[in-house]
């Protein structure tokens, strides 16, 4: 829940919020199938690949010291099976398959290259023959950047057929937040992947944690230098630049190496970022209030159960579980 907060539920409503600042057009229905879309291909069409191919690997079942990478440890914790992973997977895609035909039929079929776009740039994150997310550079970019910039262009696009210079900005900024989100989220990856099969040669391991941490903070100076110059067209933005403020501040504290420093950093540039967002969004489309301020409660239940004592100590097992 937490990442996909972050990534494809504050993009797109930043998406709309900008389309209904500059256009003054809303469609609920239209807002909730690029809401549907963009979280459903990002947590379970993703995360499932990513979980069944990073556990066979040996990624995420690595007994490296790590709290809010490596997975989501519902394989470590025995809560599914890949068997069950797989279920969710199809019944994922069928879900978008169909809501995305809708959209495509009966809005536009320039929707397809933002619905399929997204769908396949998901799959081939962790699934081979691609497996993006264990190539350096590649991942983050194709797999990550891009497929966050679809979720915020594809929301904008949906409600106004088109794509202006503004939409564009704002989903580049928000897409470099999630990156340098991302690049932190490998710090402590870093031993697990190298010695997964096939190996995953993710930027931090290409580049090695110093770099990747210089790396991870011109990110987040990015983000804030498209955000500041989307402020000079809509002023709601320039709100956004005191969060992102926050996670520059928090990458630059980070020490890669530590296990308390990445996790309070990464949980920090996670909630700087959501916040940015979404506190632009709302200000911008006073209406996106009620989706938005779901956020509350659905990251505290995530945060609660991901750090629970019970949960720490069944995924601290890392026992693959039978398919």
């Amino acid at each position: 829940m937490i990442p996909v907060l972050l990534w494809s539920f504050t993009a797109v409503h930043v998406g709309t919020a900008v389309a209904f600042f500059e256009t003054g057009r809303f469609d609920p229905f239209l807002f909730l199938a690029a809401l549907f879309l963009g979280t459903e291909v990002q947590g379970f069409v993703t995360h499932a690949m990513n979980e069944i191919y990073d556990w066979r690997s040996g990624t995420d079942p690595h007994g490296s010291a790590r709290l809010l990478s490596g997975g989501s440890k519902v394989l470590n914790a025995r809560l599914l099976t890949e068997r069950g992973l797989w279920a969710i997977f199809g019944a994922a895609s069928l879900a978008v398959m169909a809501v995305g035909l809708w959209v495509i039929v009966f809005r536009s079929p320039w929707m397809a290259l933002f619905v399929i776009g997204g769908y396949v740039l998901g799959v081939a994150y962790t699934a081979p023959p691609f497996r993006l997310a264990y190539r350096p550079w590649v991942g983050e970019w194709v797999g990550g950047f891009l497929g966050v910039f679809l979720a915020g262009a594809g929301a904008y696009f949906i409600q106004t057929l088109t794509l202006s210079p503004l939409a564009v900005i704002t989903a580049t900024a928000h897409a470099s937040t999630c990156v340098g989100m991302l690049l932190v989220h490998h710090y402590l990856d870093i031993t697990a992947d190298r010695a997964a099969s096939p190996r995953k040669v993710t930027t931090v391991v290409h580049l090695g944690l110093r770099r990747s941490k210089s790396y991870a903070t011109g990110l987040a100076i990015l983000a804030l230098a498209l955000t500041a110059l989307a402020g000079t067209s809509s002023w709601p933005l320039l709100l956004s630049l005191a969060p992102l403020g926050f996670v520059l501040h928090a990458h630059r504290r980070i020490r890669p190496g530590d296990l308390a420093s990445v996790t309070a950093g990464e949980i920090r540039i996670i909630q700087g970022g959501i916040v940015a967002g979404l506190l632009a969004s709302m200000v911008l489309a006073p209406f996106l209030f009620l989706p938005a301020i779901l956020a509350v409660p659905a990251y505290t239940a995530h945060y609660w159960l991901a750090t629970s004592p019970e949960m720490a100590a069944r995924s601290r097992e890392a026992t693959p579980a039978k398919s």
